[in-house]
């Protein structure tokens, strides 16, 4: 029979509802599923998340350039009901000026103890910026000199701060057989190498409340998507333990990643996807349930 919207959005409910997995099972599928409709000019091209500590509010950066911060509606349950839009930011360079559209490629972002809001940028100068003050000028930090031999398009994916506020920075593409964990000192350093399994891609990470690191990782095969979350403990980066892992088709283009923990003490992994502007794609806010390590 015809798939009117009505139908579409009762299956895709239903295919959203909470799995009774056991204990230590890899999940197979997000235990919620929000598809957010907006438009305009500052809608789309999601590629990170952040949430605040109640889960709340968010923010998420475009790689067209800007911010927006939500507000973030749930039910009873915390599952998440309506996205509401608060405002929205453009990025600009240490200068105080807007991006042109090929330096503008925001990937990761994460927001310091002191409230400074960090980002990382793909494109032929991969790089780093500190934002002090959303939507004032940007604060750029140190460049590593491996970063000039990163793909134009696989470079500065991730960025996440861990809990004493120390950068991390991870690529989409390999070097040297790996992906280099950059972490900031006194200059950028390689904490450790991250593998590449099975086709996954790392896209997005954020150091969760346990002091973990969560790792979003993509494949991409024809037209279809499949997501990977895995957990990576510090100083043993080239160990991931997966913890979540889709098959091709059931989600979209996800790319950004924020690890929370909710009222009752449960490990959540939020989601967004990247439309890349395309009609035929969405953006999608998933939110997983994630075992304790």
């Amino acid at each position: 029979m015809p798939l009117t919207r009505r139908l579409f959005l009762a299956l895709a409910a239903a295919s959203a509802l909470p799995l009774g997995r056991p204990a230590g099972a890899i999940a197979a599928r997000a235990d919620s599923l929000f598809r957010w409709e907006g438009g305009g000019p500052f809608f789309g091209g999601f590629s990170g998340i952040h949430l605040s500590d109640d889960r709340s509010r968010a923010l998420v950066v475009s790689d067209r350039g800007f911010l927006v911060r939500v507000r973030l509606i749930r039910d009873a349950a915390g599952r998440l009901q309506e996205v509401e839009k608060i405002d929205h930011f453009t990025l600009r360079d240490p200068e105080g000026n807007e991006m042109p559209v090929h330096r503008a490629d925001a990937e990761g972002l994460d927001v310091g103890p002191d409230g400074t809001l960090y980002v990382s940028f793909e494109g032929p100068q991969p790089r780093v910026y500190a934002y002090p003050e959303i939507g004032g000028p940007a604060v750029a930090l140190p460049v590593a000199p491996d970063w000039r031999r990163l793909p134009v398009n696989s470079s500065l994916e991730s960025l996440a701060l861990d809990g004493a506020g120390v950068v991390h920075v991870l690529p989409e593409g390999q070097l040297d057989g790996g992906h280099p964990l950059y972490r900031l000192r006194d200059g950028w350093e390689v904490a450790g190498m991250v593998p590449s399994r099975g086709g996954f891609r790392p896209v997005g990470m954020d150091f969760g409340p346990d002091g973990n690191l969560y790792l979003l990782e993509r494949k991409f095969r024809l037209a279809f998507f499949a997501t990977r979350i895995s957990r990576l403990r510090p100083g043993a980066w080239d160990q991931p333990e997966t913890l979540v892992e889709t098959s091709l088709g059931q989600l979209d283009n996800h790319e950004g990643i924020s690890v929370t923990r909710d009222a009752a003490g449960q490990l959540w992994a939020t989601t967004i996807s990247d439309d890349n502007q395309i009609r035929l794609q969405n953006t999608e806010i998933a939110e997983f349930r994630l075992p304790e390590a």
